[in-house]
């Protein structure tokens, strides 16, 4: 799809991102809407609070969905700042017991409560979007952290983002709406219908919303990968897929495609360190590259097939194939697709390979531990 966007920016670094953000927060004239999972309460949490604010208190109307489990510390503080400043926010799936409400509830409202929320407990909004006026859109792996900037007291994590700016931002605006209110989504559908594609693969927005399009773009980056014929590059901190990409992968390396795999050595999910190696011993003797980043955590998830090549919020991990709400945009602009495969290529010859005869110097301990976790993938 040719100039399906206006504009289209990537960001490397995660100063820059909340810089271009900020400024565009601060020139918005009518709507912002953020889909986050992570808003923290701390120094980014709050500088993101106060320029959301000041936007709503000159006339911008600002709407926030937040994820029940990334943030279940918003509702301590954060949201009593918003409460008071006259924005609403909405919680996707709070957890079973934590709610502003939920001690002023009948023991039979509570009781059902708690069941149906138990039973969502594992459907989490892994979402990051952020649009402005309808016409302007922030994607990429940057929660509302302050991991993500200088600012934090280690290096700050490996991230990437995109802006782009066009009217088909009002697909992604289309979909915000199905959370936060339904009959607006139906309302709001009717208007843009003409923007609206059938032809799903092509288009570079790609918001797996219901159980339908979660297979569909998982069927279309499968196929992608058997297609390959040149590379195929993954980016990935959280590698625990299922069982049909893993013999793709390997099959594509057999066949002389280049197959690498970037992990991230630090991670702020500890059991993953030990869970994802359950998979490498098979990679590597079929000739699958892996690497683990180690210069600071790697959060960003970025897949390369050929020239096909995304940054969004889907990792390579049950959570994302079958269960939460992610969002990957599939980049169009040829210099943006030469910094992003420039950048994976800077990132992997320094760090550490992990190898067959690394492998087999793990401690037998280490080996149980990766297939007692392998057990409960499905949950992660």
């Amino acid at each position: 799809m040719d100039n399906y966007w206006d504009n289209e920016e990537i960001f490397l670094d995660g100063d820059h991102y909340f810089d271009r953000l900020i400024k565009d927060i601060e020139e918005a004239k009518e709507l912002i809407t953020v889909e986050i999972y992570i808003f923290n309460d701390d120094s980014l949490g709050n500088k993101m609070a106060s320029h959301l604010i000041k936007a709503h208190q000159r006339g911008v109307e600002v709407q926030i969905v937040v994820d029940g489990v990334g943030s279940y510390s918003f509702f301590d503080r954060l949201y009593t700042i918003f409460l008071n400043a006259g924005i609403n926010v909405k919680m996707f799936h709070p957890l079973p017991f934590y709610h502003p409400v939920y001690g002023k509830m009948s023991l039979k409202k509570k009781i059902q409560t708690f069941f149906t929320r138990l039973w969502r407990l594992n459907q989490r909004n892994h979402r990051k979007v952020i649009t402005i006026d309808s016409n302007i859109m922030f994607v990429g792996s940057y929660n509302f952290s302050v991991e993500h900037i200088e600012e934090y007291k280690e290096k700050k994590w490996k991230d990437m983002g995109v802006r782009v700016k066009g009217q088909n931002v009002k697909i992604a605006l289309l979909h915000f709406k199905k959370i936060w209110k339904i009959r607006d989504y139906l309302r709001y559908r009717k208007t843009i219908k003409h923007l609206i594609t059938k032809n799903l693969k092509d288009a570079p927005l790609r918001l797996n919303h219901t159980l339908f399009m979660k297979r569909f773009y998982y069927r279309d980056l499968l196929q992608k990968i058997n297609r390959a014929k040149g590379r195929i590059w993954l980016m990935t901190p959280y590698f625990i897929p299922k069982r049909n990409l893993i013999r793709i992968l390997s099959k594509a390396a057999q066949r002389g495609v280049d197959v690498r795999i970037l992990i991230s050595s630090k991670t702020d999910v500890k059991i993953f360190q030990s869970l994802q190696f359950f998979y490498f011993p098979y990679l590597a003797t079929k000739g699958v590259k892996i690497f683990q980043y180690v210069e600071t955590v790697l959060h960003a998830k970025t897949f390369i097939i050929d020239d096909w090549m995304t940054i969004g919020t889907s990792n390579l991990n049950h959570r994302s194939i079958l269960h939460d709400l992610e969002v990957d945009l599939s980049i169009q602009d040829e210099n943006n697709k030469i910094k992003i495969a420039n950048d994976f290529i800077q990132s992997t010859p320094s760090q550490q390979e992990i190898t067959n005869k690394s492998l087999k110097q793990r401690t037998v301990f280490d080996r149980f531990l990766a297939r007692l976790f392998f057990i409960f993938k499905y949950w992660f």
